[in-house]
């Protein structure tokens, strides 16, 4: 499912209710889904108990210090020079052209450059677009407030991202969601954004929800 921040949270939360009409809910998400989960638990809130709202090292974008053209060709040039650096293959994209796109053309162009750049699974060039549009509807979201009790479950490594962006490189230890969550608690966990759903470090996360959700 596509679109905005709002919009698929308000599909989310009309499935959860036609299975559960009243509640209580426990909501959560990892990463971009932390932004889908809050919104979702916003809206469910005013139809019952929300138990819990669970962030998965899901962090909110700092403000942008340049322009929407100029952010777009930092974030595709650094990814062309991880292409060649990874692969061994350049990656020539048409910055020009890319400038007068919107989000979904530019992520569309520059997969099409990649397929003839590298050859690459069709599942891994889905995900780099899919994760492109999420990323950016993320940042055109701003969070309104949810008075629940919210846990924030943060990575305590650095990941290995492909492309370092500096609008989540974020050092206060909320993330940014203190803002909107006044009922926040902070969990440290042991490794990094990549590795939360994986074992080892999934298996510390579930030990520490059963510990974090009695009753729940």
């Amino acid at each position: 499912m596509h679109g905005e921040v709002p919009e698929r949270a308000a599909e989310f939360a009309r499935r959860i209710r036609e299975r559960s009409p009243a509640g209580p809910w426990l909501i959560g998400g990892w990463s971009y889904g932390g932004l889908l989960a809050q919104e979702a638990a916003r809206l469910l809130s005013p139809h019952g108990r929300v138990a819990a709202l669970v962030l998965l090292d899901s962090v909110l974008p700092l403000p942008a210090q340049l322009s929407p053209d100029d952010e777009a060709r930092r974030r595709f040039t650094a990814f062309a020079a991880y292409v060649e650096r990874t692969y061994g293959s350049p990656l020539a994209l048409p910055y020009e052209e890319l400038a007068r796109l919107d989000d979904t053309a530019r992520i569309d162009l520059v997969t099409k450059c990649l397929e003839q750049a590298v050859e690459l699974p069709r599942a891994v060039l889905d995900h780099q677009r899919a994760s492109y549009l999420d990323l950016r509807g993320g940042e055109r979201h701003t969070p309104g407030r949810h008075p629940g009790p919210t846990l924030l479950y943060r990575a305590d490594e650095p990941a290995p991202h492909t492309v370092r962006d500096p609008r989540y490189e974020r050092d206060d230890a909320t993330l940014g969601w203190d803002a909107h969550c006044p009922d926040l608690t902070v969990v440290p966990l042991p490794g990094h954004h990549l590795a939360l759903l994986d074992p080892p470090v999934v298996d510390t996360l579930a030990r520490l929800l059963v510990r974090d959700l009695p009753g729940v």
